[in-house]
């Protein structure tokens, strides 16, 4: 655990700043530069992209951290053909994208012109966006496999987002027209695949093999079965968390679609550190089931959970005690939301303090439950997404967020309970709530200051103080701890 606590802090922190950098050009820049239905535009492209990149993989990204350990154990680096083949099969899927979209042009045009027709005139501009989200997808996951995760993080949160206010503000000079600006925009992902390369190359990882190594040709139709049963999983999960967005265009229009994507944009800070962690976990779950390591995959999802319960319960708080704040900065319609923001964040907390359990599932003999309780959160997703948001509007996107979600991971944490005897939490779970709701109830009693940041500043600092004393003096988690006082002794140490 040891491995995956110091990467994941590191890690965590640089998705962290990155998401400050974001959170710059979601709440000031975007609004206030581009149009609603222009920025809505900006989020829906790189989500779709998403939704389809285990199709154009063909779901090798989760096969090369599930098989790694096996073609690590018995190929030289030079003899390791499973990152040409996971490429290959990149270039496959991506070709049965682009034939898709022809064939359905029409009907995706139709379901569209009215309600959002900037989308279909920049419609295009999916293709570079979904090749380069997958191509690098299959990289991300070989230098994952690699225990090399930190690089194609700071790539992803923090150099994507810099290069965005980049272009942002050549937007705002008139340097560059709306068209540009999105053509550039869309090919981001090629820079951060140029440096990755690079990377690797430097660490002597990069290497393809185009003959079919002993490994392959006695795992293949394994690898085969696993990629394209957990296609369906992945599927069905992104398309759960992205239903939202699709019905929203098709159905109100972009505007809400940007209303929404303030709202998506503060939960998925409560989601930083899950990030990190489950990209560090899963190569070593996979190792353990491997080595049929019991007591180490029950170390992972037990202390995966609780750290990732502790840092969901900090930040949806802080957040949630901040929500006006936070919306007096934003021109007043993106108010919308507000609660948007609660129920997502309620459903982050249970996804987060649930721990590693997609990761548990899709590494142990019995992946095919990972596909399974998929498709139950898609069955659940999509009516409840079309009936709320029909008949809710915007809010309508939370409260069937938070029912396929919390109904997703209670099917989840019982199935591994039963199946595997491991269940994630203990008494220091119970402890992070209580922590987290005495240091909420200590600084909400605050009244708003004069400027809003200035509020957020105050009640911030009042929250960490609360949280993390008694964080301490609860022994709420001993990595967290650990942590802590290693930074004070450094610090010490440079005085």
């Amino acid at each position: 655990m040891g491995v995956i606590k110091h990467q994941s802090i590191r890690s965590t922190l640089l998705i962290y700043i990155g998401f400050a950098i974001g959170a710059v050009n979601i709440v000031f820049l975007f609004p206030r530069f581009f149009s609603d239905t222009q920025f809505a535009l900006t989020r829906l492209l790189p989500e779709i992209a998403i939704i389809l990149v285990p199709i154009c993989t063909l779901s090798t990204v989760p096969a090369i951290s599930r098989f790694f350990p096996y073609y690590a154990s018995h190929l030289k680096d030079k003899e390791n053909d499973m990152l040409t083949l996971a490429l290959g099969a990149t270039i496959i899927g991506f070709s049965l994208f682009v034939l898709g979209t022809l064939f359905f042009k029409d009907a995706i045009i139709k379901a569209n012109i009215e309600k959002s027709p900037l989308f279909i005139t920049y419609f295009y501009l999916l293709y570079p966006n979904v090749f380069l989200f997958s191509v690098f997808g299959v990289f991300e996951s070989y230098s994952g496999s690699r225990h090399l995760t930190v690089f194609p993080n700071f790539l992803k949160e923090l150099v994507l987002r810099l290069l965005t206010t980049v272009l942002i503000v050549l937007h705002y000079l008139s340097w560059i027209n709306f068209d540009t600006f999105l053509w550039l925009f869309s090919l981001l992902y090629g820079v951060l695949l140029l440096a990755l390369l690079v990377y690797l190359r430097r660490h002597k990882f990069l290497y393809f093999n185009f003959r079919i190594s002993r490994v392959t040709r006695r795992l293949l139709p394994k690898m085969a079965t696993y990629s394209l049963s957990l296609l369906g999983a992945s599927l069905f999960t992104l398309l759960a968390n992205n239903l939202a967005p699709l019905i929203l265009t098709s159905s109100k229009g972009l505007q809400d679609v940007a209303y929404l994507t303030i709202a998506q944009y503060m939960s998925q800070l409560i989601m930083v550190p899950q990030r990190s962690i489950s990209a560090i976990g899963l190569p070593v779950l996979a190792q353990a089931w491997k080595d049929k390591d019991k007591d180490k995959i029950e170390e992972v999802y037990v202390k995966s959970s609780l750290l990732q319960l502790t840092y969901a319960l900090f930040v949806f708080l802080i957040i949630w005690s901040n929500i006006d704040s936070f919306f007096q900065l934003l021109p007043p319609n993106y108010s919308v939301g507000k609660y948007v923001v609660l129920c997502l964040g309620i459903s982050k907390v249970i996804d987060m303090g649930t721990g590693l359990n997609s990761q548990v599932l899709s590494t142990s003999r019995l992946w095919r439950y990972d596909l399974y309780s998929s498709v139950v959160l898609l069955a659940l997703s999509l009516p409840l997404n079309y009936y709320l948001i029909n008949h809710f509007g915007l809010i309508g996107t939370g409260y069937a967020t938070l029912l396929s979600m919390l109904v997703f991971n209670t099917i989840r944490y019982i199935f591994i309970w039963v199946k595997f005897g491991l269940q994630p939490f203990t008494m220091s779970s119970v402890k992070a709530i209580g922590v987290a709701l005495v240091a909420y109830f200590g600084c909400i009693w605050i009244p708003l200051a004069i400027h809003p940041f200035v509020d957020i500043v105050i009640r911030g600092i009042l929250f960490l103080a609360i949280f993390v004393t008694l964080v301490l003096a609860f022994r709420v988690s001993g990595d967290i701890t650990s942590t802590i006082y290693s930074a004070v002794n450094k610090i010490r140490r440079r005085q």
